[in-house]
């Protein structure tokens, strides 16, 4: 969960090319011509969604799929004067998303949403990578928003797979948006280490210290929708896994530090990154468990012996 910068691009700066070229006649129901009658609607949404974006009112929003084409337009008499949430969704997959060697500017839009990213980390997740975009309200229940770019969100293949079409319009529920809420100045993320467990394994959950409760309930369903607390986990414990060679040399050679420098090395360096990554976290719950400090880490070498030779003979 991270910050976005806002897309480089509006409706008004592609939306007319975008159209180039596009069919346009009695067979598609005059589809360029209704989708030019309502540009000025388009940029009027994305100016109110990003207005209530940065007021965090997006709650506020109502469902529709459909949109009305103005009364004062201009039309024959055989071109419907509305838009469906099918005929939307067709602007944003042939249109906007096009193909990955298209040089139209509708896929030139798509991928600058897709790289719009830190390092090319989900914001959802901050772990995985960026392969798709969301739709942060589904085009299916807010037509208007289908191209919206403050509307789309760069995101790994699980995350958008997991949120699919899920939304909620309740204040405390609304997952947390990349381009408007910045956590980062919030201590969100807690882990701690499971005590008398082996091999070494971490639980992760919200933090209690966050005080604003509409924030920490907005957290918590986004973490439970995407599965972090175990994301995290299986991460945690294979990185483990990775350092213990490395505790048990610091051990060895110093055990009256009880590798406490060695932990709290990397626990600067991730912080100083991140302070709130499930890495930060995980160094975070090492320095402060004294399960693992006075019992665990005296024992790490023979038990991850053991535990090695297991998987050795399961193998």
């Amino acid at each position: 969960m991270y910050l976005l910068t806002l897309p480089e691009y509006r409706i008004e700066d592609f939306f007319d090319e975008m159209l180039d070229g596009r069919h346009d006649n009695h067979k598609n129901k005059f589809f360029k011509t209704r989708l030019l009658s309502i540009k000025p609607f388009l940029q009027d949404a994305q100016n109110d969604y990003r207005i209530l974006g940065e007021n965090k009112l997006l709650h506020t929003l109502t469902e529709h799929n459909t949109i009305s084409i103005p009364t004062n337009a201009e039309l024959g008499d055989l071109v419907p004067r509305i838009i469906s949430a099918t005929e939307m969704e067709k602007v944003y997959s042939n249109f906007l998303v096009d193909n990955p060697y298209s040089n139209k500017i509708g896929r030139t839009v798509y991928d600058s949403i897709l790289s719009n990213t830190y390092y090319n980390l989900c914001p959802y997740c901050s772990h995985r990578e960026v392969k798709t975009v969301d739709h942060y309200l589904p085009k299916t229940k807010f037509v208007s928003f289908a191209i919206t770019p403050e509307n789309l969100l760069p995101c790994c293949s699980d995350c958008n797979k997991d949120k699919l079409d899920d939304y909620n319009l309740n204040e405390d529920k609304m997952l947390i948006h990349p381009y408007f809420d910045d956590i980062s100045n919030q201590d969100w993320l807690k882990c701690k280490v499971v005590d008398n467990t082996w091999p070494i394994t971490f639980s992760y959950d919200v933090s209690d210290a966050i005080v604003d409760l509409v924030l920490k309930s907005r957290i918590n369903y986004q973490f439970k929708l995407l599965n972090l607390s175990k994301l995290y986990a299986d991460n945690a414990t294979r990185e483990f896994n990775k350092r213990v060679k490395s505790l048990v040399k610091e051990y060895i050679s110093n055990p009256s530090n009880k590798a406490k420098d060695f932990i709290s090395d990397n626990l600067v360096s991730y912080q100083s990154e991140n302070p709130n990554s499930w890495q930060t976290k995980m160094f975070e719950a090492l320095k402060n468990s004294s399960w693992f400090i006075e019992t665990a880490l005296p024992q790490l070498q023979s038990n991850y012996r053991k535990f090695d030779s297991q998987l050795t003979c399961r193998s």
